[in-house]
């Protein structure tokens, strides 16, 4: 929500002075369908695959709407979708719901022994909601978790344990805060 509008999925990358990746040969990306992350991925490799699990929350009639404008019309709708991960009050997707679709992502990404390790491309709200599903916290604790675009979080999962857990993050990248509630 860089451009302080609820996403529509189409909004091209935000620039910044990257060059493709040639090193990433054999891992595989995997990218969210929205635009900009299909972009980003483009910069890490010359092939990947889409996967709907990762895309950005589906923010419903709300998508393309400037949030100044929303928070105006609907203070009542927007409070409660930022205090309550159950609400959908734009008729989209509650981020309870997103975190149902990450979770079996990572499942699945965790039941593929095709390959040791992957790179996901996908969006803020999507790697809270994966985070807090990693670290067996309450889903409310992804409401106070801050990226800056480009972060960098590293999962790590124990197949004999059939666990996730949080092995690294790229600070330098713009982690601003994660918050143990």
């Amino acid at each position: 929500m860089k451009a302080a509008r609820f996403p529509t999925g189409d909004e091209p990358a935000e620039r910044a002075e990257l060059t493709r990746f040639d090193l990433l040969h054999d891992v595989p990306v995997i990218s969210s369908p929205a635009a900009a992350a299909r972009e980003t991925a483009s910069w890490l490799t010359s092939e990947c695959t889409i996967d709907p699990a990762f895309d950005d929350i589906d923010y419903g009639r709300w998508r393309g709407h400037a949030i100044s404008e929303i928070a105006q019309q609907e203070a009542e709708n927007i409070a409660a979708w930022l205090s309550d991960v159950n609400a959908r009050p734009h008729g989209g997707e509650s981020i309870a719901m997103l975190a149902e679709r990450v979770a079996g992502a990572l499942t699945r990404i965790g039941n593929d022994a095709s390959h040791e390790c992957c790179i996901v491309v996908t969006h803020a709200i999507v790697v809270k909601a994966a985070l807090a599903h990693v670290r067996g916290e309450a889903l409310a604790s992804s409401l106070r978790m801050d990226f800056a675009p480009l972060s960098s979080i590293q999962l790590e999962y124990d197949a004999a344990r059939r666990l996730w857990s949080v092995r690294n993050f790229d600070a330098s990248a713009g982690l601003e805060s994660i918050d143990s509630a």
